[in-house]
């Protein structure tokens, strides 16, 4: 399907250049080369008909640049020492939404991995030999997930993971990332992520949670990682998918948080910034493309009236932008280097434009109450197979994943039927 590529389409200044507008011109020159490629002949009097029937998702490169990573990465990396259940995370996912598998071996690896960080006090640390993390705890939860198999998710230590918990809840309804640890909504989202999962739902858990969230929404609309602070895409989902979990995405200002988010895709690239007056970037694929899906269902909207972003140019944007046809991964954008969070992050926004995920709001569950009302609600999410719409060649199609829990649906109830077959901590919320 074609489209018209125009360059009125690009940022204006209005004749008073700054530093920032002058990096966004920049990029825009750079994805603009990119973007001519695709110009039908003779079309470019017309400002230019984009054919993007070509464009292809270089799969082979892009499974051989993770598991090259999952071998072994260089010192440089050291860096990430503290984020290492994340590389374990980003590896996983990113093969598994491309459809790809791991062999047993590499499985026990990732299972051993993994369970060295469980902390004897609960949760998980980003390394050995550091403190419990919310987010490191996130992380492993979710590489646990995508290991699959009782062994693996038997592993997770579910009353300590709540006897932990409940230490880095605060009064105001949010939780401490860490022990003495800064507190915003990022921690919000990994604790019901978890708690969600694992079956620890409580009402004692949840006690605040939706209060907190809504007074992170900002003037602008969209959502900051505490009260007061600017509105930015990546605490925006986490805030969206926590009110999600917990049935609650009522308490925000749904209207102005859709013009805020809409405000997000650039006209002339096509991704997402992650902050007003931002450049794009293409982790924003997942983190406000995810949202946008959270969205359709807060605002009850159905598959006939689509998602509130342009899916297919969020598309163009990633496969033609955002991939690295030299080693394989996806980046940030033109002139970036490709590495394990973009490419993962990239994969499950390509995911959420190409599939429709989502819940009829005719036979969705309303009960919040129940802890039990959480999976049912969760599992309600499901794919709409005849609101598909994949750019570039038909192989491009990748798994549809929840826009929750950012990882494919058959791993996620697997996870989901183990654990609510155990008894929960409370009956109810």
């Amino acid at each position: 399907m074609s489209y018209l590529f125009s360059y009125d389409y690009r940022y204006d200044d209005n004749a008073y250049d700054t530093e920032t507008s002058n990096k966004q011109v920049d990029v825009e020159d750079s994805i603009g080369q990119i973007y001519v490629k695709y110009i039908e002949p003779g079309t470019a009097q017309y400002g230019g008909i984009f054919d993007d029937t070509s464009l292809r998702l270089h799969r082979t490169k892009h499974e051989q640049f993770v598991r090259d990573a999952m071998h072994g990465l260089s010192s440089g990396f050291s860096v990430l020492d503290a984020s290492q259940p994340w590389l374990a995370f980003w590896s996983l996912n990113s093969l598994d939404i491309m459809g790809r598998s791991v062999d047993s071996a590499t499985r026990t690896r990732a299972l051993q991995t993994v369970l060295r960080f469980q902390d004897q006090r609960g949760g998980f640390c980003g390394g050995q030999h550091q403190l419990p993390h919310l987010a490191g705890t996130y992380a492993s939860v979710m590489a646990l997930v995508l290991v699959g198999g009782d062994d693996a998710l038997a592993s997770i230590n579910r009353e300590r993971m709540y006897e932990w918990l409940m230490t880095m809840k605060r009064e105001d309804g949010a939780f401490a990332v860490h022990e003495g640890g800064e507190v915003d909504v990022r921690g919000v989202y990994c604790v019901l992520v978890v708690a969600s999962l694992l079956n620890i739902m409580t009402a004692e858990l949840v006690s605040g949670v939706a209060e907190f969230v809504a007074q992170c929404q900002t003037c602008e609309g969209g959502l900051g990682p505490y009260p007061g602070v600017e509105a930015h895409g990546g605490y925006t989902l986490c805030a969206l998918a926590a009110l999600e979990i917990i049935g609650s995405t009522h308490v925000l200002d749904l209207k102005r948080l859709a013009r805020w988010m809409s405000a997000r895709q650039m006209a002339f690239e096509g991704g997402f910034s992650g902050r007003t007056n931002k450049l794009v970037d293409g982790c924003y694929s997942y983190w406000v493309g995810g949202a946008f899906s959270i969205l359709q269902r807060a605002l009850s909207r159905t598959p006939q009236d689509d998602l509130l972003y342009e899916r297919r140019a969020l598309q163009r944007y990633v496969l033609a932008c955002c991939q690295d046809t030299r080693i394989g991964g996806l980046r940030d954008k033109p002139g970036k280097s490709a590495d394990l969070y973009h490419t993962m992050y990239g994969l499950l926004g390509l995911s959420l434009a190409q599939h429709y995920v989502g819940v009829d709001p005719q036979t969705r569950i309303s009960d919040t109450t129940s802890v039990y009302s959480v999976p049912a609600r969760m599992m309600q999410w499901d794919v709409v197979s005849s609101a598909a719409d994949v750019v570039g060649v038909s192989s491009n199609v990748v798994k549809p994943v929840h826009p929750v829990y950012g990882v494919s649906l058959v791993p996620l109830a697997k996870c989901i039927k183990y654990f609510y077959a155990l008894p929960p901590l409370a009956p109810s919320l």
